[in-house]
């Protein structure tokens, strides 16, 4: 049951690019807005706990049927895993990104995923996080949101903004990108938090240098802080 719950928080929290600091050449991808993907998290409980996530951008679309068609039980036996959680599908709202050293590569369930991240359960909390709860996580990543393009973009109680990098189909499988401008109402703001579609008149750039703060509202939809 911990491991359970602890998994349930990884995919909460973490259900975002966290890329590994794996050694492969860097990553440059562009016209990624609205792009469906999807994510695997692959379990292993010894020698240390830790948690593989895997992502099929840029190898596989993440088509329904398949997605549907997984068993997590038959992708545990085929990893050599202890558990595997099913993570999405979601899709990516920034027009460009770069990755600093992409993970390896493998085959789950027929299709090409690439790890992007390894998680130490053991340094983990257990219970899983509230929505609009700030979580920090390890990654190398610069996201481009293309001036004259919407983006969508919270502002806390404390003025700090935060713009969304990926929608979810977890909550709401009917969730499609047109509806995301009027969310508003949908997300279960806390009080003091607004949320808004906006389309900034420069491009926005957000460089995590090992490190990014990102929050989750209550249909999993990710955000990405904006430094100040």
């Amino acid at each position: 049951m911990r491991l359970r719950t602890t998994v349930a928080l990884l995919a909460a929290a973490l259900a975002t690019l966290t890329m590994a600091s794996a050694a492969g050449a860097a990553i440059k991808d562009s016209g990624m807005r609205d792009t469906r993907y999807c994510e695997i998290f692959t379990v292993f409980l010894s020698p240390a706990p830790i948690a593989r996530i895997n992502n099929s951008y840029g190898l596989n679309n993440c088509r329904q049927g398949w997605w549907e068609s997984l068993d997590a039980a038959a992708l545990a036996d085929e990893a050599g895993a202890d558990l595997v959680l099913l993570n999405g599908p979601r899709y990516w709202l920034m027009d460009r990104v770069s990755v600093t050293d992409p993970g390896p590569v493998s085959t789950l369930g027929g299709k090409r995923m690439r790890e992007v991240a390894t998680i130490d359960l053991a340094r983990v909390g257990l219970a899983p996080p509230p929505p609009f709860t700030t979580v920090r996580i390890q990654r190398d990543t610069r996201f481009v949101f293309r001036a004259g393009r919407r983006i969508f973009e919270l502002t806390d109680p404390d003025g700090r903004r935060w713009v969304m990098q990926s929608y979810a189909r977890i909550v709401d499988p009917g969730l499609r990108y047109r509806q995301l401008r009027g969310l508003g109402r949908e997300i279960g703001l806390p009080a003091g938090w607004t949320y808004r579609a906006r389309k900034p008149k420069r491009n926005l750039v957000l460089r995590a240098r090992g490190q990014a703060t990102i929050v989750q509202d209550a249909l999993k939809n990710t955000y990405q802080r904006i430094p100040r």
